[in-house]
């Protein structure tokens, strides 16, 4: 059938990001192949087969758009929930609601949002590094599979790393420069993310931490020294209330262990990708030592000894993407540890893998659920990944 309503959002989606290549001339070709990858998964997703996770939560957010829109643009809003699993359906079906269905029109805000993640990956590698690094991370970053898969379903994936990458700039302008607006825009990324998945506030749980911490030390060294601060005294004692009574307040039923190992831990381990049966936890004792194993599956499996079929192929090469950056930052450990913003960031990565280390448990869900961090974890990685080289120079002088 022929979809002119999503055609004309995917070409007005194609002029925009021409345009913005036009203006950031040093990522010219990494924003044109970054489309141009994702409109050919595009047209292979909606006219020869599916692609991985295509047929599944992709479909159901599109029809449940579909289905809220079906009584006109005001009644849309009814379906309104706040922050909210389908919240992402909610926003889709306000333009279904005055322009009718289309798929189309649905995938091209994910194009539009993944291409603009990748931009925004190379000017902040830009601002942390140099123009060279930012256009090595912008390369890695517009053909990492999982990532241009997520970035042409309708998923909620794109819109979350969007606003997690919105947080990474705001940290670095806050330990850079001091600035409280900053720390609001922080906050309000975060909660950005949250209305896509509930999970991405713990970031602003984990950041907001962290900067408890590094005020207790500073107030700590100024009465060692005789000097009382009673600003740094003052802003612990908002960050105590901000915790204890704010939406921050983590749920009483999560602090309740039994619970969530009987009832989420364990639960998530099912299908043919699940996790391995002894990573379950049989006794609360066990958090201490396999909630450790259960980060490093959730960011590296499936493992070679994971593949049981032809299907879980794809997942070993995405794993193997992931162990390369986890590499890459380990070896550029000297270079976060000397930067405060950095190693912020790593520990709120960190704090993120802990959590959906505990409420993921089979790889296929694994696959999806990074694809949110692989932007912060390609950042801090960013030195030391290698230069792509499409055609050998050699090749080149040859055929002069």
């Amino acid at each position: 059938m022929f979809d002119l309503v999503g055609i004309a959002f995917l070409a007005t989606v194609c002029l925009i990001l021409f345009s913005l290549s036009l203006y950031f001339k040093s990522f010219t070709k990494i924003i044109l192949v970054a489309l141009i990858f994702r409109i050919l998964l595009l047209f292979i997703n909606n006219n020869i087969f599916y692609l991985p996770d295509g047929d599944m939560d992709a479909l159901s957010f599109e029809a449940f758009a579909w289905q809220w829109s079906q009584d006109g643009f005001y009644k849309v809003f009814s379906h309104y929930k706040g922050a909210d699993t389908y919240f992402l359906s909610f926003l889709i079906a306000i333009p279904y609601s005055l322009l009718g269905r289309s798929m189309m029109m649905a995938q091209s805000f994910s194009i539009f949002l993944g291409v603009i993640n990748i931009l925004l990956v190379c000017l902040i590698a830009r601002k942390l590094w140099n123009n060279q690094i930012a256009i090595k991370a912008g390369w890695l970053a517009a053909l990492f599979p999982s990532v241009a898969l997520y970035s042409v379903l309708v998923m909620r994936e794109t819109y979350i790393a969007f606003f997690l990458l919105l947080a990474f700039i705001h940290i670095i302008n806050f330990f850079k420069n001091k600035n409280l607006k900053s720390l609001l825009f922080v906050h309000l990324s975060f909660i950005g993310g949250a209305f896509f998945h509930h999970a991405s506030i713990y970031g602003l749980v984990a950041f907001l931490a962290v900067l408890f911490f590094i005020l207790i030390k500073l107030l700590i060294k100024k009465l060692y020294r005789g000097k009382v601060n009673l600003n740094y005294l003052l802003v612990i004692i908002v960050f105590f209330f901000i915790f204890k009574f704010s939406y921050l307040k983590i749920p009483n039923e999560y602090l309740d262990l039994d619970r969530t190992r009987n009832k989420i831990v364990n639960v998530k381990m099912k299908g043919g990708a699940a996790y391995p049966e002894w990573t379950k936890l049989n006794s609360n004792i066990e958090y201490l030592y396999k909630a450790p194993v259960r980060m490093i599956y959730f960011v590296l499996s499936p493992f070679p000894w994971d593949v049981k079929n032809l299907r879980h192929l794809p997942g070993l090469f995405d794993s193997l993407l992931y162990v390369f950056l986890t590499f890459l930052i380990f070896r550029n450990w000297k270079n976060i540890k000397n930067d405060r913003a950095l190693k912020t960031i790593l520990i709120i990565l960190l704090f993120y893998f802990f959590i959906f280390g505990l409420g993921v448990g089979n790889f296929g869900t694994a696959i999806r659920h990074r694809v949110k961090f692989v932007f912060w974890m390609i950042l801090l990685a960013a030195p030391l990944i290698p230069k792509l080289v499409l055609i050998k120079e050699k090749i080149i002088k040859n055929i002069k």
